[in-house]
């Protein structure tokens, strides 16, 4: 599942705001907002691409590492993940990189 992400005016201000949301989130409800992206999948609209990219932000901040890739302009989702003492894993238990 991917989106190419072009950059919009207001991008910035965007993303702030979701992550100062996100940021508020349990460990737990975080994860269950990225695994209902997952099981949506990307709809092909800016708004969400917005919001994964803030959830991707989220998750660096929070454990090191994000199951939501950005690489130059193409956002991409992977599996669910799961959160197991402290560590993101994919359901197929394998480590988020």
């Amino acid at each position: 599942m991917e989106y190419v992400l072009i950059v919009k005016e207001g991008f910035k201000e965007e993303v702030t705001g979701h992550m100062e949301e996100l940021e508020k989130l349990t460990n737990e409800d975080l994860i269950k907002r990225y695994n209902r992206q997952v099981e949506i999948g990307i709809v092909g609209v800016y708004a969400q691409a917005v919001f994964l990219a803030s959830l991707r932000y989220v998750f660096l901040e929070r454990f090191g590492k994000s199951p939501v890739s950005i690489d130059r302009i193409i956002v991409k989702l992977n599996d669910k993940v799961m959160l197991k003492e402290g560590v993101l894993y994919y359901l197929n238990e394998e480590e988020v990189l």
